[in-house]
């Protein structure tokens, strides 16, 4: 290499501003992303990583390449997992000795899982957004993982309102004196105009991050999270449906009338109560049919209390 070259390499450039910098890096990388999930198929996609070292000492600047290559040559070749994000930042800091104490390290990518449908026998794929994302600093790792479900809401302040129309237009129906019949009820409930009143319901979104309390080696905790998180909400959205599988899923959104408040706390109960991670914050958000904007809420636990806002 010649002097010219040397002279120019940011790494051994010494500068006067001395102040450290917290990160230095890359943020949106295209990569691809091996998705590892014991019992199933390896999954190929295609991720967006960050990737991040301090610079603690008087140097002009580091060496992005050296970032780039230890990622995408490592995510090329194996699955992706907290253990081989920990691996890679601990590369990061290895390639930038003597400048860098912490390195950082994020993989965002839509996980696909099949779905069975709710009463048929058909099957249908969903796509989970989801992201991995470990630091290491002077010695100490830390995991933590982010997911996306989503989900029907039904408000049951407009369910109720929807009962008393169709209560309205009972009594408007048939006379107090006059005696009636189940047929009859039967056949008045059977009729389109009797249900004088929908509750308005709405496409939503739960969006859960946690702490990891180890480094697991590939991706069971995730989907295991994200089957007990559509367990509890009792409404996830669905993929193949038919008649009958649309008839149950308007009787589970009858079951599970929610407050954007309702949704996170059970989303909540389900995170926190799992030891495998030592802080968990989640956020709702009901995308509303009624107004223009949107119903949120958020709750944080253990590590991430107080943090649910951040």
């Amino acid at each position: 290499m010649s002097r010219y070259f040397e002279e120019l390499d940011v790494a051994k450039t010494k500068i006067n501003d001395a102040r450290r910098l917290d990160r230095v890096g890359m943020s949106d990388i295209e990569c691809p992303v091996t998705i590892s999930v014991e019992g199933q198929p390896r999954q190929l996609t295609s991720g967006k990583a960050d990737a991040f070292v301090s610079l603690d000492e008087a140097q002009k600047g580091i060496h992005m390449s050296r970032l780039f290559i230890a990622l995408t040559e490592s995510l090329a070749a194996e699955p992706v997992s907290p253990a081989l994000l920990e691996k890679i930042a601990k590369e990061f800091l290895k390639s930038h000795d003597g400048i860098s104490a912490s390195a950082h390290i994020k993989v965002s990518f839509e996980m696909m899982m099949q779905r069975p449908s709710l009463r048929s026998s058909n099957k249908g794929w969903r796509a989970y957004p989801v992201s991995l994302w470990t630091t290491v600093s002077h010695g100490q790792t830390q995991h933590g993982a982010e997911m996306t479900v989503r989900y029907s809401s039904t408000c049951p302040c407009s369910a109720a309102l929807a009962r008393q129309l169709i209560q309205n237009k009972f009594a408007e129906s048939f006379s107090p004196d006059k005696m009636i019949s189940r047929a009859d009820v039967l056949a008045w409930l059977g009729e389109e105009t009797s249900i004088a009143g929908t509750p308005h319901g709405q496409r939503s979104e739960g969006h859960v991050r946690v702490l990891l309390n180890h480094s697991p080696t590939d991706l069971r905790f995730l989907t295991s999270t994200i089957d007990k998180l559509e367990i509890a909400l009792g409404t996830p959205v669905q993929s193949a449906v038919k008649r009958e599988d649309e008839q149950e899923f308007a009787r589970l959104n009858a079951a599970n009338l929610m407050f954007s408040e309702d949704a996170v706390r059970r989303m909540s109960l389900v995170v926190a109560s799992d030891p495998a991670f030592s802080g968990t914050a989640c956020e709702v958000r009901h995308f509303e049919s009624l107004h223009p904007h949107d119903a949120v809420a958020k709750i944080a636990t253990g590590e991430l209390a107080g943090r649910a806002w951040v």
